[in-house]
């Protein structure tokens, strides 16, 4: 059936205002685009399967007007938590986290052949340092996947992680 904007408004219990507002939108249903001052004519059908993509997809309205002051509120907020130093940069915090995880990859490599010392000295043995530093490039090669998946969103928790040596049935003081 198709009506004019006040049946609409009645058919539906909408404001006239509302469906002004609606016709802004470009999937909005118009039969017949009369143009300014003219009544315009709407499907009832096509409106209510407008309506109701709408309510389902959450969708609301939102005016160029409120969106800017939405926009200027998020901008105001966003300044003053970087003015009270909540906020970092993600290049600054990028680069810092790039250092950590460096000096970590480095240290646990470097500290292979001050263990290989303290096992061989302790347990009278002569450990090889290519058993350590495989044991630490699994680590970092376990770790780096771990990584992998918290990028792609991966929920996996810390503690649902196998303790070390857990997957490890070889031990170096068997």
């Amino acid at each position: 059936m198709k009506v004019n904007k006040k049946q609409l408004a009645d058919i539906f219990g909408i404001s006239e205002r509302t469906f002004t507002q609606y016709q802004k939108d470009p999937d909005f249903p118009i039969v017949l685009d009369a143009g300014r001052g003219a009544s315009n004519q709407y499907d009832t059908v096509a409106v209510f399967n407008f309506l109701k993509d709408r309510a389902l997809s959450g969708a609301k309205f939102e005016s160029a007007r409120d969106r800017l002051d939405r926009i200027r509120a998020e901008r105001e907020t966003l300044a003053l938590g970087r003015d009270l130093g909540e906020l970092v940069p993600a290049s600054e915090l990028e680069a810092l986290l790039e250092q950590v995880v460096t000096a970590i990859k480095t240290t646990l490599l470097d500290s292979n052949h001050i263990l290989k010392t303290e096992l061989d000295a302790r347990y009278d043995i002569d450990v090889e340092p290519d058993i350590l530093d495989e044991h630490s490039r699994q680590a970092l090669t376990h770790l780096a996947a771990l990584g992998d998946q918290y990028a792609e969103g991966d929920s996996e928790r810390a503690e649902e992680v196998p303790a070390a040596g857990e997957d490890d049935d070889e031990g170096l003081g068997e």
